[in-house]
């Protein structure tokens, strides 16, 4: 069977064969999936321009040493997790 093509996997073969209203439901979806992912990424714009900046010297080699041992154990474990649930979907299929 042979694959379908890039621009064959963004467009939708039922289009035509269902009626108006249905396709104005599917375009309205798209704009509002498309608004969505814009609001998202505009928040964190804005969030990112608004942090204030820290001193790299004392989460370093000062008294915020725990704070940075915390923060590197959180992305362990949480690495750990995501490797433990894809370990476990794959081992299902």
């Amino acid at each position: 069977m042979t694959r379908l093509s890039i621009a064959s996997r963004r467009h939708d073969p039922y289009w035509d064969m269902d009626g108006a209203g249905v396709q104005r439901l599917r375009t309205k979806r798209r704009v509002i999936r498309w608004a969505v992912w814009f609001l998202v990424l505009a928040a964190l714009v804005f969030v990112a321009t608004h942090v204030p900046s820290f001193d790299a010297d004392f989460v370093i080699r000062g008294e915020g040493r725990p704070v940075m041992a915390a923060a590197l154990l959180g992305l362990l474990g949480s690495a750990a997790i995501l490797a433990l649930a894809r370990v476990r979907q794959v081992s299902r299929d």
